[in-house]
C-alpha cells in the first residue's frame, strides 16, 4: 500500500475532472484502479461523476452497482448532494441503488473508531500525543509513523473523524474545525476518564487537513497544547493564510512551540502559504521550526519516528 502514490493519482484525476476531461478520467481510473484496490470507492466515485457529466447514465449506474455488489457503499450525502449526480436522481435504477447504499451505510456512519496506544513503561498520569489523520487519510498507516512516541511514555491517541464519505480505508474527513473540535474533546474526555492524562505536556500533530486542524486547535486553545508538529498542513485556512493572523495575535499560549514539515515534491499543499504561516508564527512570538525534505511527496518523512522523539 502506498498512500503517497495513491494521493498523487487522485490529484491527477481531480485536475482532469476540473478541466472537463471526463473521458480521460474514466480511462485513467479504468487502467489504474486495480493498483489501488483499497481506494476503489473513491476512484469509482470520480468515474461515476465523470460518466454522469458525459450523460453516460448507464455506465454511472453500472459503476455504482459494482461497488454495492462488492459489499461497498456511499453515504447519502455523497449520492444526493453531489452536483455531478443530480441528473441521475430521477432515474428509478439509481434510486434503487441509492436506497440500498443508504441502508448499508447506516451502521458504519454511527461507528466511533480510534486507535489508542498506552505506554507500559510508566505509570499514569500520561502525557498525550494527539495525532490527527489527513482528510481521506489512512489511520492505521499513519499510526505507524507516530507509534515511536509511546515508548517515551506518551499515550498516542488517534481519533478517526465520524464524517465518512464511503466504504474504504480513505473515507473519513474533517468537514470544519469547530465540529472536529467537538468530536476531539469528547474523545479526550473519555480517554482521560479511562486513563489519567497529564495535559500539561500535550502535543498535537497531524498530516494535511489533520495538520491544519492541529495548528488551529493549538492557537485557539480549544484544547491545552504544549507543542504541535505537523506535516504538509492543508485545507481552506492554508489557502487563505491571512486568516491565521488574528489567532496568532490573540493566542494566550505564550509557551507554545511548533514544527512544520514539508516535502519539496508535495503538490497537494500551497508551499508559499505554509512558509508565510511559519513566518507569521515566529514574528508573533510562537517559535516554529520549518523543515523541508528533498524528494518527499504528500506523506511522512522516512525518519519521522526519530524526528518526533527529538522534537519532544
Amino acid at each position: 500500500m502506498n498512500p503517497e502514490k495513491y494521493w498523487e493519482l487522485l490529484r491527477i484525476i481531480y485536475g482532469l475532472y476540473n478541466a472537463g476531461k471526463y473521458e480521460e478520467v474514466i480511462e485513467l481510473i479504468k487502467n489504474e484502479h486495480k493498483n489501488f484496490s483499497y481506494g476503489k470507492p473513491a476512484l469509482y466515485y470520480s468515474q461515476i461523476c465523470a460518466a454522469a457529466k458525459l450523460n453516460q447514465y448507464d455506465l454511472a449506474i453500472d459503476l455504482l452497482r459494482n461497488i454495492l455488489d462488492e459489499g461497498g457503499w456511499y453515504s447519502e450525502y455523497v449520492l444526493r448532494q453531489s452536483q455531478s449526480l443530480q441528473p441521475l436522481q430521477e432515474l428509478p435504477e439509481f434510486q434503487k441503488l441509492l436506497n440500498q447504499s443508504i441502508e448499508r451505510s447506516k451502521p458504519f456512519l454511527k461507528e466511533v473508531y480510534d486507535i489508542t496506544a498506552i505506554p507500559d513503561n510508566v505509570n499514569p498520569p500520561y502525557p498525550l500525543m494527539l495525532a490527527l489523520h489527513a482528510g481521506s487519510g489512512f489511520v492505521e498507516e499513519e499510526f505507524e509513523s507516530w507509534k515511536n512516541i509511546v515508548k517515551q511514555g506518551y499515550i498516542l491517541g488517534m481519533p478517526r473523524s465520524t464524517n465518512v464519505f464511503w466504504s474504504g480505508k480513505d473515507s473519513a474527513y474533517w468537514p470544519d474545525h469547530e465540529s472536529a473540535a467537538i468530536q476531539i474533546k469528547e474523545y479526550l474526555n473519555k480517554l482521560d476518564q479511562e486513563n489519567s492524562l497529564n495535559l500539561e505536556r500535550t502535543i498535537v500533530g497531524g498530516l494535511s487537513a489533520g495538520g491544519e486542524l492541529a495548528i488551529w486547535l493549538a492557537l485557539t486553545s480549544t484544547i491545552r497544547v504544549h507543542k504541535f508538529i505537523v506535516i504538509a498542513p492543508g485545507g481552506q485556512w492554508m489557502n487563505e493564510p491571512e486568516r491565521w493572523k488574528p489567532l496568532i495575535e490573540d493566542t494566550k499560549n505564550e509557551d507554545l512551540r511548533g514544527m512544520i514539515i514539508l516535502g519539496d515534491k508535495d503538490e497537494a499543499v500551497p508551499h508559499k502559504s505554509i512558509q508565510q504561516l511559519v513566518n507569521m508564527l515566529n514574528k508573533g512570538g510562537i517559535s516554529c521550526q520549518f523543515l523541508e525534505y528533498p524528494d518527499l511527496g504528500h506523506w511522512y518523512p522516512p525518519d519521522f519516528g526519530d524526528l518526533l522523539i527529538s522534537f519532544i
